[in-house]
């Protein structure tokens, strides 16, 4: 099997550098975040400085009011639509699972955003739970597999998506600043994550490799730690917890993600290679399995 794996796209149709390929894999970030990454990045940085206590919908609604928001969203997600119409004209099966940018979260609204409360953390951990990828984004698009939460057997392998993770679903460390209540509860939706995977898992073809797709990259590896020297965060790991876990439990052959666009590269961890596929419209990675091994894998990056 011959696999094209593109990485976090945010709006930008990507450059198909090979030729050939059986499949398409692609870890999620397809719409735009045009208009909508400076608010973003300004609302991260007034939290930083305790300069707001908002959620990230509250302060740019305060920035550009509810219809001009609403009016950039819908603009994003037209431009991921246009990116899977591009991937699904290959007439090959493309396996994905939506980002964070891509609108496809869980239901639970953040009621409070202090980043050390108990709502803030328990209320991204649902937000993660999102059953699908948006359906503005895929329906109707036959060679799309939305991987979301899903296991898919083919002939020659199993593939599970876990999409959406941002960062660390869940720390100890973290746990501690909660009341006892509020860490059982906040441990709980963290578990529930790891029980929709095992379940699935349990439900593979066991003789045949599992590729166990993700939007983050696992926590903790030289695939996730932040290079931002402006940045508090400069130089700690803000990966997925779900995704290492998974991968140290069960040993995948191969675990592809993104959303770390500080890195392009590929690391081991235990028996399974995790691939960062990178950031942009001209990086491309290319995959050959052989039965239960990888027998290529090679990663190129094109002019911008």
């Amino acid at each position: 099997m011959k696999f094209l794996i593109i990485g976090d796209l945010h709006g930008r149709k990507p450059k198909i550098y090979y030729k050939k390929f059986d499949a398409i894999i692609a870890p999620g970030d397809f719409c735009s975040d045009k208009g909508i990454r400076p608010l973003k990045d300004a609302w991260m940085k007034a939290l930083e400085k305790k300069e707001t206590d908002s959620g990230l919908d509250e302060f740019i609604i305060k920035k550009i009011g509810k219809s001009r928001y609403k009016k950039l969203e819908k603009e994003s997600l037209k431009v991921g639509r246009k990116i899977l119409e591009f991937l699904d004209s290959f007439n090959k099966p493309v396996f994905i699972v939506p980002g964070n940018w891509d609108q496809s979260y869980g239901t639970t609204k953040i009621k409070n955003i202090n980043k050390n409360d108990y709502l803030y953390y328990k209320g991204f951990l649902d937000f993660w739970l999102g059953k699908r990828t948006n359906k503005f984004l895929v329906q109707g698009l036959k060679n799309i597999y939305d991987c979301q939460y899903q296991l898919f057997i083919f002939p020659e392998f199993n593939i599970i998506g876990y999409g959406l993770s941002s960062a660390p679903e869940y720390t100890k460390q973290r746990a501690k600043k909660f009341t006892v209540l509020q860490r059982r509860k906040y441990k709980k939706a963290y578990l529930r994550i790891l029980q929709r995977l095992d379940l699935l898992y349990s439900k593979r073809d066991r003789n045949k490799p599992t590729i166990f797709l993700t939007h983050n990259v696992p926590y903790g590896t030289t695939l996730d730690q932040l290079i931002n020297k402006k940045s508090s965060l400069h130089k700690k790991h803000f990966g997925s917890v779900v995704a290492l876990k998974f991968c140290k439990k069960y040993k995948p052959l191969v675990c592809i993600g993104g959303h770390m666009h500080e890195h392009f590269s590929s690391c081991k961890i235990g028996a399974t290679t995790a691939i960062n596929a990178g950031f942009g419209s001209f990086v491309n990675v290319w995959m050959e399995l052989s039965g239960s091994r990888i027998k290529k894998l090679e990663f190129y990056r094109g002019r911008k």
